[in-house]
């Protein structure tokens, strides 16, 4: 959606915490997955993850099956309070929801590396700017591969042109994506197996140290 909103789907991984002031309570709702029990602390993130499962639901506790396909974090807050207080479980409940390991991953003149998604809305440039842009990278060709359905769709986007930004599908970035800077091609000729080519110094010192070798031993010879 246009909106940019990470929204849960199907393999997704979240945390959920529900606060209350009966210890009880928390113990049936707050399943700890780090701190060895359940304690006080509101960031959910100290707690197990709900997987969402392929029918776009999780399996969350007293409550059963709830189904938060295509809702995003504060959505589920929303549905699981109400249904908190529906179920007269709690009259006015806290819930947190955080990403768990949640990730998208930059390549190439970007750096390489996998980002965890800690924010509800990231655009394309604030997730390159989150890996190390240099200056061999090519800005006008950059590649953002995602998955939709069962496909993996390349989507190509000119970082100099803010229309083609602003108007790309991928300008807000999703859970899995893949985005990739290709290397210009004075990178590409500089980045051989031997880490030299012929347009480096790297080459021409070898080169010549080579000729200056191949000199002496002709001159040797005749001597």
């Amino acid at each position: 959606q246009r909106d940019g909103y990470i929204r849960f789907h199907p393999g997704d991984k979240l945390s959920i915490f529900v606060h209350s002031r009966d210890e009880q309570l928390m113990n049936l709702f707050n399943i700890s997955g780090r701190n060895g029990g359940t304690n006080m602390m509101s960031n959910s993130q100290n707690y197990a993850p709900y997987t969402v499962d392929d029918n776009g639901e999780i399996d969350f506790p007293v409550l059963g099956n709830i189904k938060i396909e295509g809702m995003t974090r504060d959505q589920v807050q929303k549905t699981i309070k109400e249904q908190l207080v529906a179920n007269s479980l709690y009259k006015d409940p806290i819930v947190t929801v955080s990403f768990y390991n949640m990730t998208f991953s930059v390549l190439g003149s970007a750096g390489t590396g996998v980002k965890q998604i800690n924010k509800d809305r990231i655009t394309l440039m604030e997730a390159i700017a989150m890996g190390d842009l240099n200056i061999n990278g090519l800005r006008k060709n950059v590649l953002v591969m995602r998955q939709e359905g069962d496909n993996q769709v390349p989507y190509r986007v000119d970082l100099t042109s803010a229309e083609s930004v602003y108007n790309s599908p991928v300008y807000y970035i999703r859970q899995n994506d893949i985005i990739y800077v290709e290397p210009n091609d004075m990178a590409k000729r500089g980045s051989t197996v031997m880490g030299s080519s012929a347009y480096t110094p790297g080459f021409w010192f070898g080169m010549f140290s080579s000729i200056v070798s191949i000199g002496l031993l002709i001159w040797n010879i005749a001597k």
